[in-house]
């Protein structure tokens, strides 16, 4: 139990703890993984071509993507339970505040750096907010 909120900590609460297994990665086909980053990688293409063609405003519809979310939350809560749904969500909030702070460092370097310097220096404060806030999730 957290002392602070008298809730159970991630650690009592997910019965796995998170790991990599190499096998799993192993098992996927280049197929599987090509589809899935393509469609990330078409989905930010289309928002960036939609904000210039038709301004931020239709652009900005497409940064609603992630509302999915909800819809798949809907799912691992029919598919599995509640408690796993929840861990799910608290994931997607770590996810989306280290997205915000890649969008804000590349928003205030872009300009004054070279673009493949600030996009390294946004995805080095992704990768550490996120793990961040992942490590302040578990170890609470």
């Amino acid at each position: 139990m957290s002392a602070t909120t008298g809730e159970p900590t991630i650690a009592e609460r997910v019965e796995q703890r998170p790991s990599v297994e190499l096998e799993k990665v192993r098992g996927l086909s280049l197929r599987e993984l090509g589809i899935r980053f393509l469609a990330g990688a078409l989905t930010s293409v289309v928002a960036g071509a939609l904000t210039l063609a038709l301004g931020p405003r239709v652009g900005g519809i497409m940064l609603a993507f992630p509302a999915i979310l909800a819809a798949s939350l809907t799912l691992i809560a029919e598919e599995e339970d509640r408690r796993q749904a929840r861990e799910c969500a608290r994931g997607a909030v770590i996810g989306g505040l280290a997205m915000a702070l890649f969008a804000t460092v590349a928003s205030v370097s872009l300009g004054k750096l070279n673009g493949a310097v600030a996009l390294l220096l946004a995805t080095v404060a992704w990768f550490a907010g996120a793990l961040i806030g992942y490590a302040a999730a578990w170890f609470r």
